[in-house]
């Protein structure tokens, strides 16, 4: 993996060709064994890293875990629907279910991503 300015390259296998992901036109990642397939708007990707490790390397990048077998960008959900006893978020096209244990803490990430930014109050002047 490469890094260019703040976006991260990835490069994926093709048959003989090599093609080159940007990490911001990566959706999520599912888990498949040793191995991850990357999700873009174009298509999916599997490379030889297991889900683990890119939920390691990602994390300053706005991917969070939401279940054993899928790391998401926050910069790609497009809806958080909590129903009980079921959480599910919509990326792009697709449902993905969120575990229980992550439901909680990942709703209050993406309501405070969504909120704007209040300024700093000023103190008092006398």
């Amino acid at each position: 993996m490469q890094t260019t300015g703040s976006d991260e390259v990835i490069p994926v296998g093709v048959g003989r060709v090599v093609r080159f992901v940007r990490r911001s036109d990566i959706r999520y990642a599912e888990a498949c064994g040793d191995y991850a397939r990357l999700y873009t708007g174009a298509g999916s990707h599997l490379v030889r890293v297991p889900l683990s490790v890119l939920e390691e390397a990602w994390r300053d990048a706005g991917f969070v875990r939401i279940h054993r077998s899928h790391l998401v960008s926050l910069a790609h959900v497009d809806e958080l629907v909590v129903e009980p006893g079921r959480c599910t978020l919509r990326v792009g096209g697709t449902r993905l279910t969120v575990s229980r244990r992550n439901t909680g803490a990942l709703r209050d990430r993406l309501v405070r991503r969504a909120l704007p930014r209040r300024p700093h109050a000023s103190p008092p002047t006398p």
